[in-house]
């Protein structure tokens, strides 16, 4: 399994929501201009974790986007699957019923106790973890 950078972009997008003042408004250019973002991609993104109901917009002026929910509340397995669909390791971990060896893989084991893992760190780290990790990075090149 290899994200994709819509998956890495939107995190990066999330967070820097998250290290603003609560409530303020932000720029999409300037969340994509912070976290190297492609100026073709934030619109996509943003649309993405507007309709999730993650972020709200306003145009004009004092407009931009922030956060309608507690960044607690978001975790990475959330972003994840919001951006590129179900997680799985592997092909074989999605229950589709296409493999005629599934009963008798020795691997089919090993790759879902390591997915179960990953899940648990990822569904453990939420936007609000990240963004305090940020801040202690910013903090230490003070």
């Amino acid at each position: 399994m290899e994200l994709t950078r819509k998956a890495e972009y939107a995190i990066a997008a999330l967070v820097d929501l998250a290290s603003q003042e609560k409530g303020a408004f932000t720029l999409s250019r300037e969340i994509a201009k912070r976290q190297r973002i492609p100026s073709n991609f934030i619109p996509q993104i943003m649309a993405t974790l507007s309709r999730k109901g993650w972020v709200e917009g306003v145009r004009g002026s004092g407009g931009g986007v922030r956060l309608r929910v507690p960044p607690e509340e978001i975790n990475i397995t959330q972003v994840i699957e919001l951006m590129e669909g179900p997680i799985a390791l592997t092909k074989c971990l999605v229950s589709d019923g296409t493999c005629s060896n599934e009963s008798k893989c020795v691997l089919r084991g090993l790759w879902a106790k390591a997915q179960a893992r990953m899940l648990e760190v990822l569904d453990g780290t939420t936007i609000a973890d990240l963004a305090e990790a940020k801040r202690s990075l910013e903090q230490q090149e003070d």
